[in-house]
Protein backbone atom coordinates (compact mmCIF):
# COMPACT_ATOMS: atom_id res chain seq x y z
CA UNK A 1 0.00 0.00 0.00
CA UNK A 2 2.19 2.89 -1.29
CA UNK A 3 1.92 6.25 0.44
CA UNK A 4 4.32 8.62 -1.35
CA UNK A 5 4.49 10.00 -4.88
CA UNK A 6 5.26 7.27 -7.39
CA UNK A 7 6.65 7.37 -10.91
CA UNK A 8 3.34 6.24 -12.42
CA UNK A 9 1.43 9.01 -10.65
CA UNK A 10 3.05 11.52 -13.00
CA UNK A 11 1.77 9.63 -16.02
CA UNK A 12 -1.76 9.19 -14.65
CA UNK A 13 -1.99 12.89 -13.80
CA UNK A 14 -0.89 13.77 -17.32
CA UNK A 15 -3.36 11.35 -18.87
CA UNK A 16 -6.26 12.85 -16.95
CA UNK A 17 -5.23 16.35 -18.01
CA UNK A 18 -5.72 15.45 -21.69
CA UNK A 19 -8.33 12.70 -21.72
CA UNK A 20 -11.81 13.12 -23.23
CA UNK A 21 -11.31 16.59 -24.68
CA UNK A 22 -9.61 17.88 -21.50
CA UNK A 23 -12.79 17.29 -19.50
CA UNK A 24 -11.01 15.41 -16.68
CA UNK A 25 -8.25 17.96 -16.14
CA UNK A 26 -9.74 19.26 -12.89
CA UNK A 27 -11.33 16.03 -11.70
CA UNK A 28 -11.27 15.07 -8.03
CA UNK A 29 -8.65 12.37 -7.59
CA UNK A 30 -8.89 9.63 -5.01
CA UNK A 31 -5.64 7.59 -4.98
CA UNK A 32 -7.31 4.48 -3.61
CA UNK A 33 -4.34 2.13 -3.47
CA UNK A 34 -2.48 4.52 -1.20
CA UNK A 35 -4.93 3.70 1.59
CA UNK A 36 -6.61 0.43 0.56
CA UNK A 37 -5.08 -2.95 -0.17
CA UNK A 38 -5.84 -4.46 -3.60
CA UNK A 39 -7.50 -1.26 -4.81
CA UNK A 40 -7.08 0.46 -8.19
CA UNK A 41 -4.54 3.23 -8.36
CA UNK A 42 -7.01 6.06 -8.81
CA UNK A 43 -10.71 6.82 -8.98
CA UNK A 44 -11.30 10.19 -10.62
CA UNK A 45 -14.62 12.04 -10.39
CA UNK A 46 -15.47 14.66 -13.02
CA UNK A 47 -16.81 17.81 -11.41
CA UNK A 48 -19.10 18.77 -14.28
CA UNK A 49 -21.36 15.70 -14.07
CA UNK A 50 -20.07 13.41 -11.30
CA UNK A 51 -18.96 10.69 -13.72
CA UNK A 52 -16.22 8.41 -12.40
CA UNK A 53 -13.13 6.96 -14.05
CA UNK A 54 -11.05 4.11 -12.59
CA UNK A 55 -7.46 3.78 -13.82
CA UNK A 56 -4.90 1.03 -13.30
CA UNK A 57 -1.34 1.21 -14.64
CA UNK A 58 1.29 -1.48 -15.09
CA UNK A 59 4.64 -1.88 -16.78
CA UNK A 60 4.85 -4.51 -19.53
CA UNK A 61 8.33 -6.01 -19.38
CA UNK A 62 9.98 -7.32 -22.57
CA UNK A 63 10.39 -10.65 -20.77
CA UNK A 64 9.57 -12.10 -17.38
CA UNK A 65 11.55 -10.53 -14.48
CA UNK A 66 13.26 -7.97 -16.72
CA UNK A 67 13.69 -5.40 -13.95
CA UNK A 68 15.22 -7.93 -11.57
CA UNK A 69 17.53 -9.19 -14.30
CA UNK A 70 18.71 -5.68 -15.17
CA UNK A 71 19.34 -4.87 -11.50
CA UNK A 72 21.70 -7.86 -11.28
CA UNK A 73 23.28 -6.97 -14.63
CA UNK A 74 23.89 -3.34 -13.68
CA UNK A 75 25.60 -4.27 -10.42
CA UNK A 76 27.82 -6.91 -11.99
CA UNK A 77 28.45 -7.17 -15.72
CA UNK A 78 28.41 -3.43 -16.46
CA UNK A 79 31.47 -3.02 -14.23
CA UNK A 80 33.51 -4.89 -16.84
CA UNK A 81 33.36 -1.75 -18.99
CA UNK A 82 35.38 0.07 -16.31
CA UNK A 83 38.43 -2.01 -17.20
CA UNK A 84 39.79 0.26 -19.93
CA UNK A 85 42.67 -2.15 -20.57
CA UNK A 86 40.15 -4.35 -22.42
CA UNK A 87 39.57 -1.72 -25.12
CA UNK A 88 41.29 -2.52 -28.42
CA UNK A 89 42.39 0.50 -30.48
CA UNK A 90 40.54 0.90 -33.78
CA UNK A 91 37.98 -1.76 -32.84
CA UNK A 92 34.45 -1.58 -31.48
CA UNK A 93 33.49 -4.63 -29.43
CA UNK A 94 29.98 -5.36 -28.13
CA UNK A 95 29.59 -8.34 -25.80
CA UNK A 96 26.03 -9.64 -25.39
CA UNK A 97 25.25 -11.79 -22.36
CA UNK A 98 22.07 -13.93 -22.33
CA UNK A 99 19.25 -12.58 -20.21
CA UNK A 100 18.84 -14.63 -17.05
CA UNK A 101 22.50 -15.65 -16.81
CA UNK A 102 22.56 -14.78 -13.11
CA UNK A 103 19.13 -16.22 -12.28
CA UNK A 104 19.37 -18.91 -9.63
CA UNK A 105 22.77 -17.69 -8.47
CA UNK A 106 21.74 -15.84 -5.34
CA UNK A 107 25.06 -15.85 -3.53
CA UNK A 108 27.38 -12.95 -4.24
CA UNK A 109 30.32 -15.32 -4.64
CA UNK A 110 28.49 -17.28 -7.34
CA UNK A 111 27.58 -14.16 -9.31
CA UNK A 112 31.12 -12.85 -8.97
CA UNK A 113 32.49 -16.10 -10.40
CA UNK A 114 30.29 -15.77 -13.50
CA UNK A 115 31.24 -12.13 -14.02
CA UNK A 116 34.92 -12.99 -13.55
CA UNK A 117 34.67 -15.73 -16.19
CA UNK A 118 33.22 -13.30 -18.74
CA UNK A 119 35.77 -10.65 -17.82
CA UNK A 120 38.66 -13.06 -18.27
CA UNK A 121 37.22 -14.41 -21.53
CA UNK A 122 37.16 -10.91 -22.99
CA UNK A 123 40.71 -10.27 -21.78
CA UNK A 124 41.98 -13.48 -23.39
CA UNK A 125 40.12 -13.20 -26.70
CA UNK A 126 39.62 -9.52 -27.49
CA UNK A 127 42.63 -9.28 -29.81
CA UNK A 128 41.56 -12.22 -32.00
CA UNK A 129 37.90 -11.50 -32.68
CA UNK A 130 36.65 -11.84 -36.24
CA UNK A 131 34.74 -9.02 -37.90
CA UNK A 132 30.97 -9.22 -37.64
CA UNK A 133 28.81 -11.17 -35.21
CA UNK A 134 30.02 -14.45 -33.76
CA UNK A 135 29.07 -16.75 -30.88
CA UNK A 136 31.49 -18.12 -28.32
CA UNK A 137 31.37 -20.43 -25.32
CA UNK A 138 32.57 -19.05 -22.02
CA UNK A 139 33.41 -21.63 -19.35
CA UNK A 140 32.46 -20.81 -15.75
CA UNK A 141 34.25 -22.51 -12.88
CA UNK A 142 34.80 -21.91 -9.19
CA UNK A 143 31.21 -21.88 -7.96
CA UNK A 144 30.99 -23.81 -4.73
CA UNK A 145 28.75 -26.86 -5.01
CA UNK A 146 28.26 -26.47 -8.77
CA UNK A 147 29.94 -28.26 -11.65
CA UNK A 148 31.63 -26.13 -14.33
CA UNK A 149 29.24 -24.94 -17.03
CA UNK A 150 29.23 -22.76 -20.14
CA UNK A 151 27.36 -19.66 -21.20
CA UNK A 152 27.12 -18.47 -24.80
CA UNK A 153 28.41 -14.99 -25.54
CA UNK A 154 27.39 -13.19 -28.72
CA UNK A 155 30.16 -10.87 -29.87
CA UNK A 156 29.88 -8.11 -32.44
CA UNK A 157 33.27 -6.77 -33.49
CA UNK A 158 33.79 -4.03 -36.06
CA UNK A 159 36.68 -1.90 -37.25
CA UNK A 160 36.40 1.74 -36.16
CA UNK A 161 39.08 4.41 -36.35
CA UNK A 162 40.29 5.82 -33.05
CA UNK A 163 40.63 4.67 -29.48
CA UNK A 164 38.15 1.79 -29.79
CA UNK A 165 35.24 0.86 -27.51
CA UNK A 166 33.88 -1.97 -25.40
CA UNK A 167 30.22 -2.36 -24.42
CA UNK A 168 28.66 -5.16 -22.39
CA UNK A 169 24.93 -5.58 -22.91
CA UNK A 170 22.10 -8.06 -22.34
CA UNK A 171 20.63 -10.25 -25.06
CA UNK A 172 17.11 -11.61 -24.98
CA UNK A 173 17.10 -15.26 -26.02
CA UNK A 174 13.47 -16.30 -25.43
CA UNK A 175 10.14 -14.75 -26.42
CA UNK A 176 7.88 -15.10 -23.39
CA UNK A 177 5.56 -12.15 -24.00
CA UNK A 178 2.55 -14.40 -23.40
CA UNK A 179 3.80 -15.07 -19.86
CA UNK A 180 4.48 -11.37 -19.31
CA UNK A 181 0.95 -10.42 -20.38
CA UNK A 182 -0.61 -13.20 -18.34
CA UNK A 183 1.25 -12.04 -15.23
CA UNK A 184 0.18 -8.41 -15.74
CA UNK A 185 -3.47 -9.25 -16.38
CA UNK A 186 -3.69 -11.64 -13.47
CA UNK A 187 -2.36 -8.99 -11.12
CA UNK A 188 -4.20 -5.92 -12.39
CA UNK A 189 -7.55 -6.99 -13.86
CA UNK A 190 -9.26 -8.12 -10.62
CA UNK A 191 -8.64 -4.74 -9.01
CA UNK A 192 -9.94 -2.83 -12.00
CA UNK A 193 -12.99 -5.04 -12.53
CA UNK A 194 -13.97 -4.86 -8.85
CA UNK A 195 -13.99 -1.07 -8.80
CA UNK A 196 -17.37 0.59 -9.34
CA UNK A 197 -16.95 3.32 -11.97
CA UNK A 198 -18.59 4.69 -15.09
CA UNK A 199 -15.48 3.81 -17.09
CA UNK A 200 -12.45 1.64 -16.40
CA UNK A 201 -9.09 2.17 -18.12
CA UNK A 202 -5.99 -0.01 -18.14
CA UNK A 203 -2.71 1.74 -19.01
CA UNK A 204 0.10 -0.54 -20.20
CA UNK A 205 3.54 1.06 -20.17
CA UNK A 206 6.26 -0.04 -22.56
CA UNK A 207 9.91 0.99 -22.18
CA UNK A 208 11.49 -1.07 -24.97
CA UNK A 209 11.44 -0.66 -28.75
CA UNK A 210 10.85 -4.37 -29.41
CA UNK A 211 7.54 -4.26 -27.53
CA UNK A 212 5.35 -2.89 -30.27
CA UNK A 213 1.81 -1.88 -29.23
CA UNK A 214 0.35 -4.26 -31.80
CA UNK A 215 2.19 -7.22 -30.24
CA UNK A 216 0.97 -6.33 -26.76
CA UNK A 217 -2.64 -5.87 -27.84
CA UNK A 218 -2.64 -9.00 -30.01
CA UNK A 219 -1.43 -11.05 -27.06
CA UNK A 220 -4.16 -9.61 -24.85
CA UNK A 221 -6.77 -10.64 -27.41
CA UNK A 222 -5.35 -14.16 -27.45
CA UNK A 223 -5.87 -14.37 -23.69
CA UNK A 224 -9.32 -12.79 -23.60
CA UNK A 225 -11.05 -16.16 -23.19
CA UNK A 226 -8.92 -16.85 -20.11
CA UNK A 227 -9.53 -13.48 -18.43
CA UNK A 228 -13.25 -12.74 -18.24
CA UNK A 229 -12.49 -9.52 -16.33
CA UNK A 230 -11.25 -8.00 -19.59
CA UNK A 231 -14.89 -7.41 -20.48
CA UNK A 232 -15.06 -4.89 -17.62
CA UNK A 233 -12.25 -2.79 -19.10
CA UNK A 234 -13.53 -0.04 -21.39
CA UNK A 235 -10.20 1.06 -22.86
CA UNK A 236 -6.61 -0.19 -22.93
CA UNK A 237 -4.07 2.58 -23.54
CA UNK A 238 -0.41 2.07 -24.41
CA UNK A 239 2.00 4.42 -22.61
CA UNK A 240 5.36 4.77 -24.38
CA UNK A 241 8.22 5.84 -22.09
CA UNK A 242 11.19 4.60 -24.13
CA UNK A 243 13.13 7.87 -23.84
CA UNK A 244 11.42 9.34 -20.80
CA UNK A 245 14.33 9.20 -18.35
CA UNK A 246 16.67 10.87 -20.85
CA UNK A 247 14.41 13.36 -22.62
CA UNK A 248 11.26 13.73 -20.53
CA UNK A 249 9.09 12.61 -23.47
CA UNK A 250 6.19 10.17 -23.13
CA UNK A 251 3.14 9.32 -25.21
CA UNK A 252 -0.28 7.67 -24.77
CA UNK A 253 -1.89 5.69 -27.60
CA UNK A 254 -5.34 4.11 -28.02
CA UNK A 255 -5.96 1.54 -30.77
CA UNK A 256 -9.23 0.18 -32.10
CA UNK A 257 -9.38 -2.63 -34.63
CA UNK A 258 -5.64 -2.28 -35.17
CA UNK A 259 -5.87 1.44 -35.99
CA UNK A 260 -4.52 4.29 -33.88
CA UNK A 261 -7.52 6.45 -33.03
CA UNK A 262 -6.17 8.67 -30.20
CA UNK A 263 -2.81 9.79 -28.86
CA UNK A 264 -1.41 12.38 -26.46
CA UNK A 265 2.21 13.57 -26.51
CA UNK A 266 3.91 15.09 -23.45
CA UNK A 267 7.27 16.76 -22.99
CA UNK A 268 8.40 17.22 -19.39
CA UNK A 269 4.80 16.89 -18.24
CA UNK A 270 3.42 19.43 -20.73
CA UNK A 271 0.88 18.35 -23.35
CA UNK A 272 2.39 19.06 -26.79
CA UNK A 273 -0.08 17.39 -29.18
CA UNK A 274 -3.56 15.90 -28.97
CA UNK A 275 -5.22 13.51 -31.42
CA UNK A 276 -8.55 12.11 -30.23
CA UNK A 277 -11.13 9.92 -31.97
CA UNK A 278 -9.42 10.44 -35.31
CA UNK A 279 -9.16 14.24 -35.06
CA UNK A 280 -6.31 16.61 -34.29
CA UNK A 281 -7.34 18.97 -31.51
CA UNK A 282 -5.90 22.22 -30.16
CA UNK A 283 -3.78 22.13 -27.00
Amino acid sequence: MPTGLRREDTFIEAFLSAYDDLSWANADKDWLDRRLDKAVEILATRKSDGKTLAIEHTLVEPFVSDKEDYAFFELSFLKIENDHALVVPDRGINVFIPVGTLHGHHRTASRDAIVKAVHEWIRANRLNLADGQTKHRCRVTGIQGAAPFEITLTIKSISIPGRGSLHVRRQQVNDDLSDVIEKALRKKLPKLAAQTADKRILILERQHMNLLPERILDEIEKQRTVFSDLSAVDEIWILETIGYEQSGYFRFELYRGGDLISDFDFQNGTLTSRFENGMWLPI
